[in-house]
């Protein structure tokens, strides 16, 4: 007999490996050339999928063990060690993302005795750490009992109400400071998901979904190990429901009643959450944002609707929630719910302000899914091998052979090797491992010849007196002594004849945040959020405000294009400080190439200067360019000095 989730096992193996290879080029390449991360988008698909949405769903150690330590609902007891596998496994993994997120990874233990206790993040981490610390002490006396150490593990069953009460502080107080993180970037999140309510729909959401999660891994248990546990023997579910048994039809297992009580309590918390989340919509205003028919307002749809909406109906709905299909639809959506609700805050929220849409590279999806894999192998490995799922350990023996290696009595010899796990895993290993090198290697993809954003400078010291320019991250580099040019240019005065213009009510905006790419030109006018904000100021009245505030910027008569639009710079020219080269009102519209714009800016001073100076090699690619210069020979390198030795006594 096969076991009836081999096929699963396959897929997980095959992820695990192709994210193992996408671990070793992140940590041998580093973020830039395995990432299309940005400072305008700097977390992405392992911060906020892997880390704070993995953290959500793993909420069920502290919930569940608040249902059975705290408010005694015993009913509830056998799920308490699923629970706390859920938790280790997600806590464990997202430590390990947030491992390899970082850009530094080998510092990750920096904040244990480097102190900052004004920061959110370091709430977090300290609270990550120590809950993860509790779940494997909970965890601990399951593993002893197995290993024969009774006596420790008798001591740690003793101090349980204890453990479990520290995690549930902890892992309350992280929760609601992962939802404060954002509320840092009140100019930034799109509308329709800032509020400063956000560490209290954080904290709800992550507790009605982690509960689901628990019903969701008994319900998947019992499909692959122990059907009659949940789904029953399969016979005697035809015809109809006594009107006194219709809570607890014959068709399904013992331990049904209690999954669909947990699914039910999970989504009166999941309704809950609605209700606070769309009442904070209308006390905030955003809710206009949601009848905008933006793609913004098309995902909160889809977040509110899967997150809460579909498990709250299901478990509302008497002929569905007596359906253990229906309950594990309830359970999946709910997960799926707070995943994309994670992403909007996180990641989709921040695209329109970024100016640029952030799409995670082949490695990026490849570690993520990894580790996900990596922790669905150890979650299958536990319920295979320790009595999780069942406090009667004959009960769960039984349950574990009933998938065991059969004696083939055809041939007398053991089933064909592709049937044994290890053996599986190695012949997949085989396969991916080369398949995922070629398809990862960095070289081969983002160096490659892939366009790519435009980066800003980095500073190569702790003042910003020097940066590093290399928009393309292709290696022909600038060193910029940007403290001397301020110096020799006038001050912070001469601040206008580099940054022509800054976005409202910014301070010399760096180039790539309009000049977005390397060649092209960029569109950078956003007329969604131009009419949202003209909507906001003018406090415009309408189903939708916004088409009332076509008026303000075009002439009321004739088509609305740019043609027929005001000068930019009659709302913008006390906020954007302009220098006196922007003056044409489509000056604002679009941003040419980086290169071009720091050629066109940068070259045209320098052969002022050369004139001036007399020395006609101060306007040479190699003044600037570093690299180009040791590519010359030793007597252009003479002719063509730096400005930084140029500039020596």
């Amino acid at each position: 007999m096969t076991e009836r989730n081999g096929w699963l096992k396959d897929i997980l193996w095959a992820v695990a490996l192709a994210g193992a290879v996408a671990i070793g080029f992140r940590l041998w390449f580093g973020l830039g050339a395995t990432t299309n991360l940005s400072d305008t988008v700097p977390w992405g698909l392992w911060k906020i999928l892997n880390m704070v949405a993995g953290v959500a769903l793993a909420t069920s150690g502290f919930t569940v063990g608040f249902l059975v330590y705290v408010l005694k609902l015993e009913r509830f007891r056998p799920l308490v060690k699923p629970a706390i596998l859920v938790a280790f496994l997600g806590y464990g993994s997202s430590c390990f993302a947030l491992f390899l997120d970082i850009g530094l990874p080998h510092r990750i233990w920096h904040p244990i005795v480097m102190w900052n206790p004004h920061s959110f993040l370091f709430e977090v981490a300290w609270c990550v750490m120590l809950y993860f610390t509790v779940t494997m002490v909970e965890l601990a006396p399951t593993v002893l009992d197995r290993v024969g150490l009774q006596r420790p593990a008798h001591l740690l069953h003793r101090a349980a109400f204890w453990v479990v009460t520290v995690g549930i502080t902890l892992s309350s107080l992280h929760h609601t400071s992962l939802g404060s993180l954002f509320l840092v970037t009140p100019q930034r999140l799109h509308p329709l998901w800032y509020t400063p309510r956000l560490p209290v729909h954080f904290i709800l959401s992550a507790m009605g979904a982690g509960l689901m999660v628990v019903v969701l891994a008994k319900l998947l248990h019992s499909h692959w190990y122990d059907r009659e546990a949940v789904f029953g023997a399969g016979t005697g579910c035809t015809g109809a429901v006594p009107p006194e048994k219709r809570d607890e039809p014959p068709c399904v297992g013992p331990d049904f009643p209690m999954v669909r009580q947990l699914a039910t309590l999970a989504a009166g918390v999941l309704a809950v959450s609605l209700v606070v989340k769309l009442a904070d919509l209308w006390a905030t205003g955003a809710w206009r944002a949601l009848l905008a028919g933006t793609w913004e307002s098309w995902f909160y749809g889809f977040e509110v609707v899967l997150g809460a909406a579909i498990p709250a109906l299901i478990m509302a709905s008497g002929a569905a929630r007596r359906s253990p299909g229906m309950v594990g639809v309830a359970a999946a959506s709910a997960a799926v719910g707070l995943v994309l609700n994670r992403l909007n805050v996180g990641v989709f929220g921040y695209f329109r302000d970024a100016g640029v849409v952030y799409v995670p590279s082949l490695a990026e999806w490849a570690l993520s899914l990894g580790v996900v894999a990596a922790a669905g192998l150890v979650f299958l490995f536990a319920i295979e091998n320790l009595p999780v799922f069942s406090e009667n350990g004959e009960e769960w023996q039984r349950a574990r052979q009933r998938f065991s290696p059969v004696f083939d009595r055809f041939s007398g010899v053991w089933r064909m090797t592709l049937a044994s796990g290890l053996n599986r895993a190695s012949a997949l290993a085989v396969i991916v491992l080369p398949l995922a090198w070629v398809l990862l290697f960095p070289p081969f993809g983002k160096n490659g010849g892939v366009r790519r954003p435009v980066r800003p400078p980095v500073a190569q010291d702790a003042e910003r007196k020097v940066l590093r320019i290399d928009g393309d991250q292709r290696g022909v580099a600038v060193v910029f002594p940007h403290a001397d040019h301020q110096r020799r240019l006038g001050g912070k005065e001469s601040c206008g004849r580099c940054h022509h213009l800054s976005l409202p009510t910014d301070h010399s905006t760096p180039c790539s945040r309009c000049h977005r790419d390397m060649e092209r030109d960029t569109e950078i006018f956003d007329h969604s959020a131009h009419f949202e904000a003209v909507a906001r100021r003018d406090q415009l009245r309408g189903w939708i405000p916004g088409n009332q505030a076509c008026r303000v910027c075009h002439s009321a008569t004739g088509p609305k294009g740019a043609g027929t639009a005001r000068a930019c710079l009659e709302c913008h020219e006390k906020n954007m400080a302009p220098s006196r080269g922007v003056e044409a009102p489509l000056d604002l519209a679009r941003a040419n190439g980086y290169r071009a714009a720091l050629h066109e800016n940068c070259v045209k001073c320098h052969k002022e200067e050369a004139a001036k100076q007399q020395r006609p090699a101060l306007g040479d690619c190699s003044t600037c360019h570093e690299t180009l210069r040791r590519r010359e020979a030793p007597a252009t390198r003479t002719a063509a000095p730096s400005l930084l030795a140029s500039r020596l006594p």
